[in-house]
This record gives C-alpha cells, structure tokens and sequence, in this order.
C-alpha cells in the first residue's frame, strides 16, 4: 500500500512511547530506517515503558550507541545541557550521521533541532506522514490524531490536533 520510504529519521522517546499507547507504531515504517541512541532505548523499553513486541520486526530499527565524549563536547558546544541524554544523543547522532529528520514531542528539543538546521517531527505528523505516503486511510489517520489527544499521555491540545485533521483533509481533497 505505501508509497516508497521516506529517509532516514533518529527518534526520541516520545513517539516511541505515544504512537505505543494508540497501537499504531506500524507508521513508524514510513522510514527507511529508524536510528535509536541507546540512552533513548534504556529510557523506553529497558525501563520497561514499552513492550519490545509492540514494533513490528520490519520497523527498520537501529540502536546505536554514541561515543559520551563526542556528546559531551556536542552538548558543550551547542549549549544543549538543559536536555536529557536521550534528547542529547538523538540530536548528536542527528549531526553526526547527517540526518535531517528527528522523531521527537518535546518542545525543548525541537527548538534545539531547529537551531541545528534540523526538521523535527512530533507524533502527530508522523500520523499525517503515514496518511500521505498511503500507509493508512484518511479514516485511521483522524482516529489515529483523535486517539493521541484522547488516550495517550502525549500533551497535545484540541486546537492542535484538529489542525492536524484539517491538514490531513485538505491533502485528501489535493
């Protein structure tokens, strides 16, 4: 059903977490690979916080271990101390690796990637992602947002995840 794969993504623990608890991880698929710093592995599955089973095999995910060194200097340079080392290692190996895209909630993590020259994507548009590259119907898209905002613990407010279903309409109509 999808429409080729987009590229590569490094992906923080929020949307891990939050595309779990609506049972639709699936989307994570829309990437060619996922890129997994381990800090953001120990933090979700090791902490039990996710079900390992919950991805399917073919989610195309890769742990990767950072060297702490590099990203205490990364941090350093980049006046990045206030994040999390989950947050720290996505946005490292983001640079490092050359990946443009991060999968990631926080806000204070894609102001930084932002600043980094980086295009971070939360939860919800990696819902209006996997609408638009055929992976699921308009139907599943809407349930999907309305269920990020109704079930999840991602903060999301209405506003925001009814323009979220709007953008996913008007692609539908384009």
């Amino acid at each position: 059903m999808g429409h080729g794969k987009l590229k590569d993504a490094v992906v923080d623990a929020g949307p891990l977490i939050h595309l779990a608890e609506i049972d639709c991880s699936h989307l994570l698929r829309v990437f060619a690979a996922l890129w997994v710093p381990r800090a953001v592995s120990l933090e979700t599955i090791q902490h039990k916080r996710l079900a390992p089973i919950k991805f399917p095999e073919d989610t195309n995910m890769v742990e990767y271990s950072v060297p702490q060194a590099e990203v205490t200097k990364f941090v350093s340079e980049n006046k990045l101390t206030a994040l999390h080392a989950g947050e720290q290692e996505c946005l490292y190996l983001c640079r490092k690796e050359g990946i443009i895209t991060l999968l990631t909630d926080d806000l204070a993590v894609r102001d930084a990637a932002k600043h980094l020259y980086l295009t971070p994507v939360g939860s919800l548009g990696i819902v209006v992602m996997g609408y638009k590259h055929r992976e699921i119907s308009l139907t599943d898209a809407e349930r999907y947002i309305a269920d990020l905002y109704d079930v999840s613990s991602l903060f999301v407010t209405r506003d925001l995840a009814d323009l979220a279903i709007e953008q996913l309409r008007k692609h539908s109509k384009a």
